[in-house]
């Protein structure tokens, strides 16, 4: 039947000779993408096909010469290889794709056709890779994959490695541990600050106070608009200014010594995990005995609040007690070994912490608060205007139906892209190498710049920010789910 439709419309074709022009022409036009993309796919696969082909050939410029397991080709081989695999995968794939878009398969035969089509059009791609790092990993030292290096001695010292303490002779592994210690400290503290700030800011543009409402509408516009990189410089520029120089420093009752070099404070050390314990089962303790005083329901009378106070004294005074045992504090002490080079002067004990470490905090805890405090705006405008009269009606106060009906009922919508926003502070501490702090990817760039070994560490990077993005998003999602599950 179709031969008999084929020679009528060539007998058509010979009658009318300007119908195959048309026929051509409106093929072409209906079906535009799909030739552009058999070309562009056939050049590109035909391209990553020779090139990996090459890399089979014998000799010393071949896999093969250094993998056993891998047999060579020969020349002839691979020109014939060259030439047919480009259109055996090219048909495969386009044909794959002509099928697929008749629509004659289930959802799930569909979805397992999908992932086949693209898995073989992701041949030619996948054996170049695999190809070039079998052939780079045994040529080019710094695509090598071992991890030995990081072994040897640093070479190099922190400037910024409290609350740790680091010598040029230890392991690479100690300075990358330590790095990644200052990024998580920093950021850390500035997703804590940065979500108190961004909320406070967030409600206060919804204030009916016009001053108030237009001091957080200024104050999210101006940060909101200024690139990261600027307002840590901006800060370090600023403490370093405000804060007196090293000869100058502020001190006080010789236990805090502040400059605009560095900061120093006790150090907290712990003596006794005995008494440490047992301040902890002293609150665990009273917890349990309150909740057992408390079963047939809290007694509010005046008696009652009396012993509910004395208890919460005592309670507190043997823990303050357990806790003062436990712990001792050591103080700084400023040695200057020639009084009037204060370049020479240090500190011997207590803890330190570094100008750029108090910039970056700042600067992530701004930057990242103004993008929350968008979030709980836009979460609280979202909110049906009934919940607020309906608390209104009640009597509640402003502050209490922000934080007994507003606030809960906008967390089901604010977590989400707060979720987005502390992943971007994990991220954006990487910046922290522009002014001078250490944290794990300044660590890398020196080791690096120390090593030669580029590949391995930024491949070890690039799984270390994947693991916290993993950890936060778990934590988010974790949230997530404990407050959508609560029905509204």
């Amino acid at each position: 039947m179709s031969n008999f439709k084929i020679a009528d419309y060539f007998e058509e074709v010979k009658k009318d000779p300007s119908r195959l022009y048309a026929d051509s022409v409106s093929f072409i036009t209906n079906n535009w993408i799909l030739i552009i993309g058999i070309y562009v796919y056939y050049n590109l696969s035909k391209n990553l096909f020779s090139q990996s082909l090459i890399l089979l050939q014998d000799g010393q410029n071949g896999v093969p010469f250094y993998y056993n397991y891998i047999t060579a080709l020969t020349d002839p081989a691979i020109v014939t290889l060259s030439f047919w695999l480009p259109i055996i995968f090219t048909g495969l794939v386009f044909s794959g794709v002509y099928y697929l878009s008749k629509g004659s398969f289930n959802p799930k035969e569909s979805d397992r056709n999908s992932q086949l089509i693209f898995l073989l059009a992701s041949t030619p791609l996948l054996m170049y890779f695999i190809l070039q790092l079998l052939y780079l990993n045994q040529t080019d030292k710094s695509w090598y994959f071992g991890l030995e290096y990081m072994d040897e001695d640093s070479g190099f010292q922190l400037s910024n490695d409290w609350p740790w303490e680091t010598e040029l002779q230890d392991s690479r592994w100690t300075f990358y541990l330590v790095g990644i210690s200052n990024a998580a400290r920093v950021v850390l503290l500035s997703i804590v600050l940065s979500t108190i700030v961004g909320t406070f800011f967030g409600v206060a543009r919804l204030s009916t106070n016009l001053v108030l409402s237009k001091m957080a509408e200024a104050y999210v516009e101006f940060f909101r608009n200024m690139p990261l990189v600027v307002q840590l410089f901006f800060w370090l520029t600023i403490l370093g200014d405000i804060l007196p120089r090293h000869n100058e420093m502020w001190i006080f009752w010789d236990w805090f010594y502040i400059s605009n070099r560095t900061i120093m404070f006790p150090r907290i050390i712990l003596d006794s995990t005995i008494f440490l314990s047992l301040a902890i089962l002293t609150l665990v303790g009273f917890k349990l005995y309150t909740n057992h005083l408390d079963k047939d329901g809290v007694d509010d009378s005046e008696e009652g609040l009396r012993q509910r106070m004395y208890l919460w004294l005592g309670t507190l005074s043997i823990f303050i007690l357990f806790l003062k045992v436990s712990f001792t504090l050591e103080q700084p002490e400023l040695v200057k070994p020639n009084p009037r080079a204060y370049g020479t002067w240090y500190f011997d004990g207590g803890e330190e912490i570094s100008v750029p470490f108090i910039a970056m905090m700042i600067g992530l805890t701004i930057y990242t608060s103004v993008q929350i405090a968008e979030i709980v705006r836009g979460s609280i405008q979202s909110l049906p205007r009934g919940q607020v009269e309906a608390a209104i009606s009640l009597g509640l106060s402003p502050f209490q139906r922000l934080r007994l009906v507003i606030l809960p009922q906008a967390l089901r919508s604010m977590i989400p892209p707060m979720n987005n926003q502390y992943l971007n502070c994990w991220k954006n501490s990487s910046l922290a190498l522009i002014i001078s702090f250490s944290d794990h990817f300044a660590v890398t760039m020196t080791i690096v710049n120390n090593a030669g070994q580029a590949v391995p560490a930024f491949i070890m990077l690039l799984v270390t920010y994947q693991i916290g993005s993993l950890l936060i998003s778990a934590i988010m999602n974790y949230l997530n789910s404990r407050v959508t599950s609560v029905k509204i």
